[in-house]
């Protein structure tokens, strides 16, 4: 297996509201200045990843053709399952480290009109007659994300003794975090009181616990680690990754209704790395819904089971010049929802050194988080080299 690096990010801009924009401009946009930050043309491409659900996002060979790439020996337009948009990146990896290519294309497409990715229906269609009992699950709502987390949360509530306050962390700490990111949609910054009193959507899950959906695209290049020191930026080496399901992995009848298959993917990824929790020097995860963040810190070793709320102490542990900084861009819940790929870029654009006064001093190693239930996935991120 190849050593393997991440060379560019780019962005496109990210709005919420007006007319609905293209998503095949936002993805060439966000592409082309990912290829720009890593000094690369569409002649030194051969790979495209992307993740999608359907029809927020144009498919890998219309990228190919915007983006000028002669041709592509690898390819893969990854829809509904997996890690979020960190699995392009995931994929691109895999690719380039066991010589399938040498300098892949990932995106992350996404629109506020894409349906059930970045906006809600008043009411959801009547439950169908199934196999296995799903008509009966669907009556309760435990196929829909915001009843669903509402339930994982009092069910933290019930086993762990956790606290509003555990989730609210997360949220104020979102909004401390982009207060100087510019691209980020909401920075204005929100109390612990402001969460308490924020709209109650499924019991305790409130508003403020919720991503925002936005229209937005990243992207990043994903290359071979001898490539990437040609290159001028500052190479940032994938040191581990994983994948991790679960055992019966469902979103609503699993085995784990916490924390899914975080715990097996973070067991995988530490195994793998040549770093180890303590190493952390910052972490970018999922935060779709506050309860995801919190079963990532815990899965990822950072803290035990049920922990998090002495560990966060107050949110110091997590905010602006705290010992391990959280979602350093603001996250899904003040950037915008990205879908998940925009944890890898902040954590490359940290590593280089480069986010101005939201810099966390002295970054060398980041844990990257996506996704929840069945489908999750992460990543370790370094300027060392060292590992595997």
């Amino acid at each position: 297996m190849r050593k393997v690096a991440v060379s560019g990010v780019g962005y496109s801009e990210i709005t919420r509201g007006g007319i609905p924009p293209s998503p095949e401009r936002l993805a060439l946009i966000a592409a082309k200045n990912a290829m720009r930050d890593a000094g690369v043309t569409g002649a030194d491409v051969d790979g495209i990843f992307e993740y999608s659900f359907g029809y927020d996002s144009p498919m890998a060979t219309y990228v190919q053709k915007g983006l000028g790439i002669p041709n592509l020996v690898v390819f893969q337009d990854i829809m509904g399952s997996g890690p979020s948009g960190l699995a392009s990146a995931m994929a691109a990896y895999m690719a380039v480290a066991s010589g399938m290519c040498e300098t892949a294309i990932v995106y992350r497409c996404i629109t506020q009109a894409a349906g059930n990715t970045g906006s809600i229906a008043a009411v959801p269609p009547p439950p169908a007659p199934g196999p296995n009992g799903m008509s009966e699950a669907l009556v309760y709502g435990v196929q829909a994300l915001i009843p669903s987390m509402g339930m994982r949360m009092q069910r933290r509530m019930h086993d762990y003794g956790a606290s509003l306050e555990d989730w609210g962390h997360i949220a104020v700490n979102a909004r401390k975090w982009s207060a100087d990111n510019e691209r980020a949609v909401l920075r204005k910054p929100v109390t612990m009181e402001d969460y308490l009193s924020s709209r109650m959507l499924a019991e305790p899950l409130h508003l403020l616990d919720c991503d925002l959906p936005v229209n937005g695209a990243c992207a990043a290049v994903i290359t071979t680690a001898e490539r990437a020191a040609d290159l001028p930026t500052t190479p940032v080496y994938i040191d581990s990754m994983a994948f991790g399901t679960g055992s019966r992995p469902d979103w609503s009848v699993g085995d784990d209704f916490l924390f899914g298959g975080t715990i097996n993917c973070g067991e995988t990824l530490w195994e793998r790395s040549s770093f180890t929790p303590a190493d952390v020097d910052l972490l970018e995860l999922y935060d779709g819904f506050t309860h995801i963040t919190i079963s990532w810190v815990e899965a990822l070793q950072l803290c035990g089971l049920g922990e998090f709320g002495d560990w966060v102490d107050g949110g110091r542990t997590i905010n602006p010049g705290g010992r391990v900084p959280l979602n350093t861009h603001g996250g899904q819940l003040a950037e915008g929802r990205l879908h998940g790929l925009a944890h890898l870029t902040e954590a490359v654009l940290q590593l280089r050194g480069e986010c101005g006064p939201r810099q966390v001093p002295n970054a060398k190693v980041a844990a990257i988080g996506n996704a929840h239930g069945p489908q999750a996935g992460a990543m370790i991120v370094s300027t060392e080299r060292s590992g595997s």
